[in-house]
């Protein structure tokens, strides 16, 4: 990690922290797959178990992390920093585990016609969060080239917006029951949330990067 130099006690937590972020997002695609093709069944409920135990492994990792950042384990300058970039970034995680915990217990149902709509919605956001992501190894790694990769996650989330307004247009010119229309667009809003966190993210890996070049 060049951006923190020769303090590198916290780095393996950190790099095993953004690894468990990951497979929660990885989960997710698997089970939003599971989730538009075979519906609500037993492998979706298993998806749901294990990204709730991968986002509260992701938390303790984070609590470690600050402890020892608490502790101080970096400078001053640089332990505001990663506090709070990660105090940002845990939001995806819990988005994420939100998503499917929303689906489960309301037992939710995507109308055939609207489905590959979904579907397209999910990748996209999926897709900003692998961004930014990018964003944060940028970061860690030169801080200097920031610019380009939070530009994608910015353009990700304008195309997850563009999205989520057309669908949820669509969605109440259908004849789907009122109830049924809220619901469904409560689920749109909530995958669209990945892309907005993300973007936050990088507007926090922005100041950071600004912060290193002055």
């Amino acid at each position: 990690m060049a951006f923190w130099k020769q303090q590198t006690r916290v780095e393996p937590l950190i790099d095993a922290y953004f690894d468990r972020c990951d497979s929660c997002f990885e989960l997710l695609g698997k089970a939003m797959d599971e989730y538009f093709g075979n519906g609500l069944g037993e492998a979706f409920s298993k998806f749901v178990a294990q990204i709730h135990q991968v986002e509260s492994k992701a938390d303790d990792e984070r609590r470690e992390i600050e402890h020892l950042l608490y502790g101080k384990a970096l400078l001053p300058e640089s332990r505001g920093d990663i506090l709070g970039l990660l105090e940002t970034y845990d939001r995806l995680p819990n988005i994420a585990e939100t998503i499917v915990f929303v689906i489960h217990t309301q037992q939710l149902r995507v109308p055939e016609s609207f489905r590959q709509a979904y579907h397209d919605l999910v990748n996209v956001n999926l897709e900003t969060y692998q961004l930014v992501r990018k964003a944060v190894t940028v970061l860690l790694t030169n801080p200097k080239a920031t610019l380009h990769t939070t530009k994608e996650v910015d353009q990700g989330e304008s195309r997850s917006d563009q999205m989520e307004r057309k669908l949820i247009t669509q969605l109440f010119q259908s004849d789907l029951e009122t109830g049924m229309k809220i619901l469904l667009k409560e689920l749109i809003l909530l995958i669209g949330e990945v892309s907005d966190r993300a973007e936050r993210v990088a507007d926090r890996i922005s100041l950071i990067a600004i912060k290193r070049q002055i």
